[in-house]
């Protein structure tokens, strides 16, 4: 429905693309970000929105003001597309009587990622019928590769029209800015993802550390070095080195005829000495040569297992994983992709890991979906 008005244009815009005669669009400014914001949500996966606003006629121009978007909730994927059902129409209904009282539905906002403003034959037959419900322009747009535009119906030549530029104006808006306030649009937060690297990484440093952790056992095959007690038997031998010395010097000053008798003594003192030096000498290089082989024999366990966890790690990341799929009646390429994963991005692996060729598959044939 148009309605009569003199209402002067706004002053506050800015304008968008080239702007012709006959078909104005302004497209206020709390609406075009809760587009934007709608749009590059949820992954910007396909999903579709209402516009509400008025039809104005202004020196003799036709003019429409979009004031509104409402979310397309309670949508359903029906002939791969997303489509309104009748409870989406309840829903936009009740949110025009709370937010938009004196607006009136004219217009869809379809989120296509992927497809740039690619309009399909699917999307034409569902504006085409809904254009009583007051669809009369369709706003494409494709958050992947930021392309997005305007269009119009025209019942004639029953083809879309692209409308080449539109205006964004900047007013007092409470209705949009309470529904953006009831209606807010969660942030995706980017995943991040592992990488085989950083598990190979934490394979050998837990094996590293498994290594460190591992104690020296005490045993036939094991010594450790006390150096408290090397210390001590060094003290213990100087001391009755000492000690000896002091008795043959008064040994000699009290009796000389004993002289040749300690002479001996001390000389077989002086070699039970050097026996324990040669000794200790042995113990001690033993010690250390069994250190370091049970230190090698440890850093060998070590190697082993990290070359094991890499094997491991890399065998789990090289291992792919392919599901059968039976081609349908009504199957597309596109359709399977959407249908499996949500969006169309595994349309280009899935003709390269089935050799496909023009798109062109056969009912009843089974191919590999990644």
């Amino acid at each position: 429905m148009t309605n009569e008005e003199t209402n002067n244009l706004p002053n506050n815009v800015k304008q968008i693309g080239s702007i012709s005669d006959g078909n104005r669009i302004y497209l206020e400014d709390y609406a075009c970000t809760y587009l934007e914001q709608y749009a590059a949500s949820e992954g910007g996966r396909e999903k579709a929105a209402v516009l509400v606003g008025r039809n104005l006629t202004i020196n003799d121009d036709n003019v429409l003001f979009i004031s509104g978007v409402i979310q397309g909730k309670y949508t359903v994927q029906r002939n791969g597309m997303v489509e309104l059902t009748e409870k989406s129409w309840q829903y936009v209904e009740k949110q025009i009587n709370l937010y938009f009282k004196d607006s009136q539905v004219v217009g869809l906002a379809y989120v296509q990622p992927g497809f740039e403003d690619y309009i399909s034959e699917k999307l034409c037959t569902f504006q085409k019928n809904n254009i009583t419900k007051g669809l009369q322009v369709l706003y494409i747009t494709d958050p992947t590769e930021k392309i997005s535009g305007f269009y119009k119906w025209n019942n004639n030549e029953e083809v879309f029209g692209a409308i080449k530029g539109y205006i964004i104006y900047y007013e007092k808006n409470e209705g949009m800015h309470e529904y953006m306030l009831e209606n807010k649009i969660k942030e995706d937060k980017p995943e991040r993802a592992p990488e085989p690297e950083t598990e190979v990484e934490d394979a050998g440093a837990k094996a590293r550390a498994a290594a460190v952790s591992k104690p020296i056992k005490k045993g036939k095959h094991y010594a450790s070095i006390d150096q408290s007690k090397t210390v001590n038997l060094f003290g213990s031998v100087s001391f009755v080195m000492l000690l000896v010395c002091f008795i043959m010097g008064a040994g000699l000053i009290q009796n000389d005829d004993k002289l040749n008798e300690l002479e001996a003594q001390f000389a077989a003192l002086e070699n039970e000495f050097q026996s324990s030096k040669e000794v200790f000498a042995s113990y001690q290089q033993n010690a250390i040569t069994t250190e370091a082989t049970t230190s090698a024999e440890t850093s060998t366990e070590a190697v082993t297992e990290n070359v094991t966890a890499q094997q491991s790690a890399q065998q789990q990341t090289e291992a792919p994983s392919h599901t059968e799929y039976t081609i349908k009646e009504g199957d597309t390429l596109i359709s399977i992709s959407k249908a499996r994963y949500g969006d169309t991005s595994k349309v280009q692996e899935i003709r390269e890991l089935n050799n496909i060729e023009n798109d062109t598959i056969v009912v009843g044939k089974k191919i590999l979906l990644p």
